[in-house]
């Protein structure tokens, strides 16, 4: 029996379809919120945030999409001056994060060095504190548009 005849297998494949096109709407969705908040903090003049000077702080910033405890799409953290040291820390930092989501998509942005909380806190310095206030307002316009979006394409599915 194929899925033209067997209810089953039709409904199924149309929950499959679903689940697809909402996965893709909100990772989307996600990335593009993520990929905003990486921008804001790396490239703000150093007077607006910190004055580089290895580059490894700004170079371990960072963000991944997490789909249940997996990277589903990952920022490059691009090396700035002699901040190679710090690409790879923000990479592991982020990898090292990823199972704590394991039952929900996650949008996390990190600052991999050990020292970016000192920094903030103590250099009253803007590292992440002010992207992650301006995220959580932004947040549910990114998630409403993915949904609207979602809810189109889910319309033109036929079961």
């Amino acid at each position: 029996m194929t899925a033209d005849h067997d209810p089953i297998a039709a409904f199924a494949a149309y929950t499959a379809a679903v689940e697809k096109i909402v996965n893709v709407r909100v990772q989307t969705a996600l990335q593009m919120l993520g990929s905003e908040c990486v921008n804001k903090i790396r490239d703000r003049r150093q007077e607006e945030s910190w004055f580089d000077q290895t580059g490894n702080l700004r170079s371990s910033i960072g963000m991944a999409v997490v789909n249940r405890g997996k990277i589903a799409v990952e920022s490059a953290f691009k090396t700035i001056l002699k901040g190679a040291k710090g690409s790879e820390e923000g990479r592991k930092y982020v990898e090292s994060l990823a199972h704590l989501f394991a039952d929900t998509y996650s949008l996390v942005v990190v600052a991999g060095m050990s020292y970016a909380e000192y920094v903030e806190a103590m250099e009253s310095k803007d590292v992440l504190a002010s992207t992650e206030v301006w995220a959580s307002k932004e947040l549910k316009k990114y998630i409403d548009a993915a949904m609207t979006g979602a809810k189109k394409d889910i319309a033109k599915l036929k079961m």
